[in-house]
């Protein structure tokens, strides 16, 4: 479904940045048999022309996208360092004991695991349903619904307020974001406080990440429109976070209006540098797409010349970058030999779109691969690090952004 309302302001007037052209949903991964049948939607990056927050105008129905879900978050060794991080960072400001969390999209139950080996109350909403399941198997308590204000008055009424809640990664994928935040506002306790991370916008620009661009991704959020979206509901930032996950993220601390917590002064100082970065400015996106076609030209005619040189290109990381990234700049299975994963689900399948077969991560020896293309670039040092026996063997790793550039360290 197209839109030209602004999800942010609710105001009519979105104008079009990048046009991605007709392509495959990034998690479609697909058999051979299902070819003939491949969905195609439009896609196009735009930004609101009053509030400037940035957003694609086609909308998916959300159980398209989520309800049997491929990415799990457990598959990351760097995903489980970084739990464990998050789960002493919010114990820090904890004000009781006996704390209550609740985490939306919670997935595989990663992060909720960390809580419950130490003694909390948990709960997790989690829309993908196979996800869910697997949730509750490992003893993670798990609804499988989405997280909006409806279900947010079910879980008040039968579990409580929460001391905390946790939201990683998922307001990107979000339509309803007054019905999300106002969701929030509800469960949450009078001294709780909300816990959102997202990548942002103010890194996505300036690094050139216009893979982060696909259909499960809706919205693209600075400090700013959390700010505002918030502060329609009587909460308040009291404090913000850089995080290099996700290749550069904001994790942002929310607390109801008039609760105790101080307001850092990081929060103003992470404003006053979304500012002077540029990306209040229309005619700066105009620019951003330009460089972007300049990009993935410049990327295809690399993997070109490995190709005519008699070099074997495969890709790592099915991931949705990755294929936003792959349709985008046109790489097909006659340019690119495989793609490597961890993940079973997708191992066995085709690429959405360019219908590249992906393979476990042993398929970059047997093929004998010469140059990697890392789609997973956010995560690089660890692959990296996985993989020295190929770098010794003499491979090369392409990294795709902020340039494309080979790297071996």
């Amino acid at each position: 479904m197209k839109t030209n309302k602004c999800r942010c302001c609710n105001k009519i007037g979105i104008k079009e940045i990048l046009d991605y052209g007709v392509v495959a949903l990034a998690d479609g991964f697909l058999y051979e048999k299902e070819i003939s049948n491949e969905n195609k939607y439009p896609l196009k990056l735009c930004i609101c022309e009053n509030c400037f927050h940035v957003q694609i105008d086609e909308i998916i129905d959300p159980k398209i996208l989520f309800e049997n879900y491929v990415w799990e978050t457990g598959i990351s060794k760097s995903i489980l360092e970084f739990a464990d991080k998050l789960y002493k960072k919010t114990k820090e400001l904890m004000i009781k004991n006996e704390s209550k969390i609740l985490e939306i999209a919670s997935n595989d139950g990663t992060v909720l695991s960390k809580f419950k080996q130490n003694g909390y109350n948990i709960l997790g909403v989690e829309p993908a349903k196979n996800i869910a399941r697997d949730a509750n198997e490992k003893g993670i308590q798990t609804i499988d619904e989405f997280f909006n204000y409806e279900t947010a008055k079910k879980i008040a009424k039968n579990y409580g307020k929460w001391d905390v809640c946790i939201a990683r990664n998922v307001i990107a994928h979000v339509s309803d974001l007054h019905g999300f935040v106002k969701g929030i506002q509800t469960i949450l306790a009078k001294d709780g406080f909300a816990l959102i991370e997202f990548p942002h916008l103010q890194r996505m620009y300036s690094d050139l990440q216009y893979d982060q661009v696909f259909h499960e991704h809706i919205g693209y959020h600075s400090l700013h429109s959390i700010v505002s979206l918030f502060g329609s509901y009587q909460m308040e930032v009291f404090d913000v976070e850089e995080l290099e996950v996700h290749g550069g993220s904001l994790r942002v601390f929310i607390k109801h209006a008039g609760s105790e917590r101080e307001q850092k002064y990081d929060v103003v100082k992470a404003m006053v540098s979304e500012l002077n970065s540029g990306i209040f400015s229309i005619n700066n996106w105009e620019s951003y797409a330009n460089r972007c076609e300049v990009h993935k030209n410049t990327l295809r005619g690399m993997i070109e010349k490995c190709k005519n040189d008699g070099e074997k290109i495969i890709i790592y990381g099915a991931s949705g970058k990755g294929q936003s990234l792959t349709q985008m700049s046109g790489l097909t299975k006659d340019m690119i030999s495989g793609v490597v994963d961890k993940s079973i689900m997708k191992q066995g399948k085709l690429t959405p779109g360019s219908h590249i077969k992906i393979h476990p991560t042993e398929f970059i020896y047997e093929c004998k691969a010469n140059v990697i293309l890392l789609c997973a670039w956010n995560i690089a040092k660890e692959i990296v690090s996985q993989e020295k026996r190929f770098t010794k063997l003499g491979g090369r790793f392409l990294l795709p952004f902020p340039e494309p550039h080979f790297y071996n360290k």
